[in-house]
């Protein structure tokens, strides 16, 4: 059983237009596993995977701007916004493609829109409980505004403000999600955790999509802390045959 404690290696800053974002790179390889964190989330809330995952594959992990120890953000925290300064991040540490991209929750709303944006660069998806636009875009608009509402209460006790701008953008992000052009072929690994029952909106996620499966874990909505070795696991079934 993998032990759940922090990742090693160095922090790294990577400069890009004058902001700093923390970021690890571990592990060689031609292909590299990209961990790209649920809202509000700095790179230790993976754990011990990295450094597992990196013993067979290159690894690549950061901050987003206004997270963990990365600089308080320049622009909005739209989803192309992210995407952006993550692909200048990239080229800066020269960390080419392809990329197997592991998304948690908002994370998934990330890693979704970079492959369809860029499908070339990318080889596999790997989405742990991911957020599902189908979840909202259910609601009617007296729903949605308590759900908002409720969202600005809990984050303004919560967290500090620089921590809050990723949940300001999470319903209008939502919308990024229409018409992505991710390959009908792509290979996909969906996880769905049963704390949240987001399980039948996340399916509507795979519609269409020829290499894909759904997988329900118990646990809770970081299910990658409940099951470290499966999410391991998935990652490698990921891997290109010739690099597995």
């Amino acid at each position: 059983m993998l032990c759940f404690s922090i990742l090693h290696g160095q922090d790294h800053y990577t400069r890009v237009n004058g902001q700093k974002y923390r970021t690890k790179i571990m592990g060689e390889g031609k292909i590299t596993v990209l961990f790209e964190s649920g809202m509000s989330d700095s790179l230790e809330t993976w754990g011990a995977i990295p450094d597992s995952v990196s013993n067979f594959v290159r690894v690549f992990l950061y901050d987003r701007a206004d997270i963990g120890k990365s600089d308080t953000s320049a622009t909005d925290r739209t989803i192309p916004n992210v995407v952006d300064e993550l692909r200048s991040i990239l080229k800066q540490d020269d960390i080419k493609p392809p990329y197997i991209l592991v998304g948690h929750s908002l994370g998934g709303l990330i890693a979704r829109y970079f492959a369809g944006t860029y499908p070339d660069e990318v080889s596999g998806l790997l989405l742990l409980d991911p957020s599902p636009e189908a979840f909202w875009n259910r609601m009617s608009k007296k729903d949605l505004r308590k759900y908002i509402e409720g969202g600005n209460t809990w984050y303004e006790t919560k967290f500090a403000p620089r921590y809050r701008k990723e949940w300001v953008e999470f319903v209008p992000n939502l919308a990024y999600m229409k018409n992505l052009n991710i390959p009908r072929d792509l290979p996909i690994i969906l996880v769905s955790a049963s704390a949240w029952k987001w399980a039948r909106y996340q399916k509507k996620m795979l519609a269409g999509f020829e290499n894909c499966r759904q997988i329900e874990l118990e646990g809770q909505h970081h299910i990658y802390r409940d099951h470290p070795d499966l999410i391991i696991g998935y990652i490698k079934e990921l891997l290109p045959e010739q690099l597995d």
